[in-house]
């Protein structure tokens, strides 16, 4: 990849020229798009917790590291260690522990947080969504699962400002759901099979834009319209799709490698798409020698924020050039 950029651990938010990036349990910020940058926040945390996360081998094999950061106008939260740290005026502070072991996103929207309890749960108790306002320093339930093994995800309809909600894993689990009061209703768009097994939701004007995250079933990427009457399979994809991001009006999905008898890849995949019809691979990361079991899935990680508009940041994690975040420009993808 001669012509993309490479910057050392993983950009974690990225918003016109302003990029945040993590290195272990230290944050660094750039005003000026990555030529310069100055570190603003070290995690509170023990001197053995920042001894693991400075080990990418042990943060695997630990679950650990860090896997979200959202910001507000005031604040920054930011999701690692199965813990949340809110961060304001360079004052940075532990909310403690998540419930469920690490949520797949973090929804940033409306002067608050959110994310969806995610678990093995094999006994399929009761799962929740969490909010927390911009202002206030505790997490609230805000709705309450039963019957379902865990939340994919929570996320934020800039087109009609509602929340939408994943849910997964088995046919009657699997759900696309939405909320038009702020958790006050949820109601299930769609779902009832493995082709709503989703994990990220993108939207434009017009569609929702998912993946399904099916390891025991051929994948697909689709769109669906926001009555959940009108779906489309656009394109074959070599495993489950499990994040995806927008760059302008570019829509990106990225699959995983996991153990299957039917999706067999040992290439974790980004798709790319300028119209939301045509898609196409446009990375391709081999995976690593490290056990899937113990040391995770390869997978392809985006950034969260609104973006820069003219590059798609990504990290590659447990396949080649993990630890590195890659810059690439639209020009040469499309």
């Amino acid at each position: 990849m001669p012509s993309d950029v490479m910057i050392p651990g993983r950009v974690v938010f990225v918003s016109g020229e302003r990029i945040l990036a993590a290195r272990g349990s230290l944050f660094f910020e750039s005003k000026d798009s990555g030529a310069t940058w100055k570190q603003v926040v070290d995690l509170p945390m023990s001197h053995y917790e920042k001894a693991i996360m400075s080990s990418r081998l042990f943060c695997r094999l630990l679950r650990k590291g860090v896997h979200h950061l959202a910001i507000r106008d005031s604040c920054m939260l930011i999701v690692a260690n199965r813990n949340t740290y809110y961060s304001q005026a360079g004052v940075t502070s532990n909310l403690g522990r998540l419930n469920g072991s690490r949520p797949l996103s973090l929804c940033s929207t409306n002067n608050a947080f959110y994310y969806g309890e995610y678990r093995s749960n094999p006994e399929r108790s009761p799962v929740h969504i969490w909010k927390l306002r911009e202002y206030e320093k505790h997490w609230q339930n805000v709705w309450r699962f039963s019957g379902i093994r865990h939340v994919h995800g929570v996320f934020h309809d800039p087109y009609e400002n509602t929340l939408w909600v994943t849910t997964g894993d088995m046919d009657h689990e699997a759900g696309i759901w939405r909320t038009d009061d702020d958790f006050c209703t949820l109601r299930k768009v769609a779902g009832g099979s493995q082709r709503f097994r989703a994990v990220q939701l993108l939207f434009t004007n017009e569609y929702i834009y998912f993946g399904s995250d099916a390891p025991d079933e051929k994948n697909y990427i689709y769109r669906m319209d926001r009555k959940g009457q009108n779906v489309e399979k656009l394109a074959a994809v070599e495993s489950s799709v499990f994040y995806g991001c927008k760059v302008g009006e570019y829509l990106f999905f990225s699959t995983a490698v996991e153990p299957s008898q039917v999706n067999t890849t040992r290439h974790a995949e980004v798709w790319g798409s300028a119209d939301g019809e045509n898609w196409q691979v446009v990375r391709r990361f081999k995976k690593d020698i490290w056990s899937m079991k113990y040391f995770q899935y390869g997978q392809v990680l985006f950034p969260g924020g609104p973006g820069d508009g003219s590059n798609l940041w990504m990290t590659p994690f447990s396949v080649e050039y993990a630890d590195k975040t890659i810059k690439v420009s639209l020009k040469d993808i499309f």
